[in-house]
């Protein structure tokens, strides 16, 4: 027979195991709980319920924050009512995603055309570095076409200075109505490049630079090569590295090789459409002057598919591509308009070109030429159609963010 004092004995113990028992099942309900598990922020209100937390999870914490009394951590989802209701806890919320609001978030004026390309992707990661540097700060952009109309809200303020080459004398000057433009293509392409990020009508790629209107058309969208020629020389005289020449000519012209090539030397980087002759023949040679040169950058255009439109200029001196159907772009008296043209492509390349050199500025580095220029653009390209070179759209589409990575990584 078993003593009363074993029998107490053991009535003792079992008194003593039944909580451990308990508590030990409760342990197991909240760390094997069915439900899929989920990131979780728990708020407890000093060290003792601190630890009641963890002995009763029975997890690490992926994360603690001592000075909130925060501890994360990952548990089924249908335990969190229960993790709740313990003792010391002042909340229990799910780690919810959140992600960097970027520039492109904001404001309903920046357009497809702008993510294609990938400069919002440029704006938004890089401007926590570089700042307004990253909309092409402090570059000075040339825009040779039929002058712009430097009164456009989205342009107010970004046109600087006026060379005007029509007419039988040149200006130079600020008197920036010299330059005004009554045809609507300058002003279409100026909104490409430098329209203000403002949350209504339009954006350009590099919002931040400095224009200078070179009015080397007439009002009617024509002129002559001489003057074009003259606009070369005088844009670059007055600090103008990068010139954006939305024009050309079918035949060529000594004289505006020679400018252009003169340019060249000077170190200013030429982005030229090729034209809007083209024929769908690539054993047909279509692009116009000065897009053939050789120190340019040449740009044909495509739609919102990344196709190439018929009337596209294709030979074997295309370089890139970027957007040029159906674009919404500033216009002369506080208006938008829709166009196509290569006309159009070529201002969004001109643009990626700006923010690049301005972003190498403000890291310390040195002025790409051309011939870096054209490197960078053409190998980040990304590759429209078959694979390779081809002569609709060169190496492919410009694609800014991967551009400006590779230029910032030189020295």
């Amino acid at each position: 027979m078993v003593s009363n004092k074993y029998v107490l004995l053991i009535v003792l113990l079992v008194l003593l195991l039944i909580p451990l028992v308990f508590s030990n099942e409760s342990e197991a309900l909240i760390v094997n709980g069915g439900s899929s598990k989920v990131r979780v922020v728990v708020g407890y209100r000093d060290e003792s319920s601190r630890q009641n937390l963890l002995r009763i999870l029975g997890v690490s914490p992926m994360k603690e924050i001592r000075d909130l009394k925060v501890l994360v951590v990952e548990i089924p989802e249908s335990l969190i009512t229960r993790v709740k209701s313990l003792p010391g806890i002042r909340y229990v919320e799910k780690d919810v995603e959140a992600r960097a609001f970027g520039i492109s978030d904001y404001y309903g004026d920046i357009k497809w055309n702008m993510y294609m390309i990938g400069i919002t992707d440029v704006w938004d990661y890089y401007y926590q570095y570089y700042g307004r540097y990253t909309f092409g700060r402090g570059v000075v952009v040339a825009v040779l076409d039929t002058g712009i109309d430097y009164t456009h809200p989205d342009l107010y303020g970004r046109v600087a200075y006026c060379i005007r080459t029509t007419g039988s004398t040149t200006y130079r000057g600020t008197s920036l109505s010299n330059c005004m433009d009554r045809n609507g293509h300058g002003t279409h392409v100026a909104g490409i490049i430098a329209a203000t990020i403002n949350g209504a009508g339009v954006a350009g790629v590099a919002p931040n630079v400095t224009l200078i209107a070179v009015k080397v058309l007439y009002d009617s969208g024509s002129g002559s090569v001489t003057d074009i020629a003259e606009g070369i020389v005088e844009a670059v005289k007055a600090g103008a590295y990068i010139l954006s020449m939305s024009l050309g000519s079918s035949s060529d012209s000594s004289v505006l090789r020679d400018a252009s090539n003169w340019a060249y030397q000077q170190g200013a980087i030429q982005v030229v459409a090729a034209g809007n002759s083209g024929d769908g023949n690539p054993s047909t040679n279509n692009v116009n002057y000065p897009a053939r040169y050789p120190w340019v950058i040449a740009v044909a255009a495509v739609d919102s598919n990344g196709n190439t439109p018929s009337w596209s200029s294709d030979g074997p001196e295309v370089d890139v591509a970027a957007p040029g159907v159906n674009i919404l772009s500033t216009y002369p008296n506080k208006k938008y308009a829709y166009l196509s043209g290569t006309s159009m492509a070529t201002p969004h390349v001109t643009g990626v070109v700006a923010v690049i050199e301005a972003m190498r500025y403000a890291a310390g580095k040195s002025w790409l030429g051309f011939d870096a220029i054209y490197k960078v653009l053409t190998s980040t390209a990304y590759d429209l159609g078959s694979p390779g070179f081809d002569v609709y759209t060169g190496y492919g589409l410009v694609d800014a963010y991967s551009a400006v990575q590779y230029a910032l990584s030189l020295p």
